[in-house]
């Protein structure tokens, strides 16, 4: 079979390794850290650990597993673990807070609308009582019933061109409005700028959200445990069973290209260089770093690449806290 090099060993270079070695590809993966997992692998905070237990697992920002997710979990799905699955490590989240200074939070609620009519309503209800003027929260409901009813071709054509604050009428609308509905819903669920992101991305995913919260879908999955231990260790340990070969250490240098494609990739291993030689080739980088290997060469074989170092990008941060004792939050996550 052909011979693939995957350069990067983050989720989207796994999933790469995952589906290529199933169906008998030679597939080998090279990563900078010398952990596989990319920004979603636990880090071990230093002198945390007491009573000869490991020191406590920190994680970048939340477990975020929505509803309307399907590919993930299906390569889950096909990733032993402990005699059932790693999908077995997915627990359903029971509620949803939103908390606010100085203020009640805001509980969404769990029943299911079956007809125009009956979202229309439901919405109304689960942004009321927000603080935000009666005729914003029907204006934003209205946003989101036009986003209901486009068809594709004009999500694609027209939504992708319009930035979400535009779209939802914020800069003319109270600064609740802009707070919570047209700013907080993106930063919060989406992760995203709604000054700079599309009609189309922002509020299709938050429409998913929504089906998922008013549905018996439901609104989010966590893991059981820290993210190394039921999720990507069990990943990588099930990979090198279909003999996909990991490189840790391994820094991309180059990528070089010819009229025919790539011709290799030099690579940099604890001091040692090398070139990487394969029939395929998947660059699983972040954007930033991707955009500085394309040069010379490369671009002339495909132009369209020049372009990744135009794009506007911004990585979301997180925060977490080990508490000596129980704090009774809820059961699933707090905004």
């Amino acid at each position: 079979m052909p011979t693939v090099a995957i350069l990067g060993g983050g989720v989207a270079g796994l999933s790469a390794a995952h589906e290529l070695a199933e169906r008998g590809f030679q597939v080998s993966v090279y990563e900078r850290k010398n952990l596989f997992g990319g920004k979603a692998r636990s880090l071990s905070v230093p002198n945390t650990g007491v009573g000869g237990r490991p020191d406590l697992p920190g994680e970048h920002g939340f477990r975020f597993f929505p509803g309307f997710y399907r590919h993930l979990p299906d390569t889950m799905q096909r990733i032993p673990f402990a005699g059932g699955h790693v999908t077995d490590n997915l627990i359903a989240a029971t509620r949803i807070l939103v908390a606010r200074a100085g203020l009640a939070p805001l509980r969404l609620p769990a029943h299911c609308p079956r007809d125009p009519q009956d979202w229309a309503e439901t919405l109304r209800v689960l942004f009321s009582g927000i603080g935000v003027p009666d005729d914003e929260v029907l204006y934003f409901v209205d946003r989101l019933l036009v986003l209901m009813t486009s068809c594709p071709e004009r999500r694609l054509a027209e939504y992708e061109n319009i930035a979400w604050w535009k779209f939802v009428g914020a800069e003319s609308r109270s600064a609740d409005y802009q707070k919570l509905l047209a700013e907080g819903l993106t930063r919060s669920l989406v992760a995203m700028r709604a000054e700079d992101s599309s009609t189309r991305t922002v509020g299709y995913i938050l429409l998913q959200l929504l089906y998922g919260i008013l549905s018996d879908r439901g609104f989010d999955r966590l893991l059981t445990g820290p993210t190394n231990e039921v999720w990507l260790k069990p990943w990588v340990d099930y990979l090198g069973t279909l003999n996909v070969q990991f490189h840790a250490q391994v820094t991309i240098q180059e990528i070089q290209a010819a009229a025919s494609g790539v011709t290799g990739v030099v690579a940099d291993q604890n001091g040692r260089q090398q070139l990487l030689n394969a029939d395929y080739y998947i660059a699983a980088m972040p954007v930033e770093i991707m955009s500085r290997l394309v040069t010379g060469s490369l671009k002339q074989f495909a132009p369209a690449l020049t372009n990744l170092s135009q794009l506007n990008c911004r990585w979301m941060n997180g925060i977490q806290f080990y508490f000596a004792n129980d704090v009774p939050v809820t059961p699933g996550h707090t905004l």
